[in-house]
């Protein structure tokens, strides 16, 4: 195999888990949208929850 298809198959699987990882950093968001009328503190809750992960402090983990 050469370099350009080495490239091909590596640029197309990128392009395949992109969705993904997009997906994951929304679903708190959206969540948090959909449930906004029904449940508020719920919702803060989700919001607060995504703030921490995106600055590294999730509490996860054993």
């Amino acid at each position: 195999m050469d370099i350009v298809s080495g490239l091909i198959i590596a640029g197309i699987c990128v392009l395949c888990v992109l969705p993904i990882l997009f997906g994951s950093y929304r679903s708190f968001d959206k969540s948090a949208k959909d449930i906004e009328g029904r449940d508020p503190e719920t919702a803060l809750a989700l919001r607060k929850a995504r703030r921490d992960i995106d600055r590294g402090r999730g509490y996860y983990g054993p």
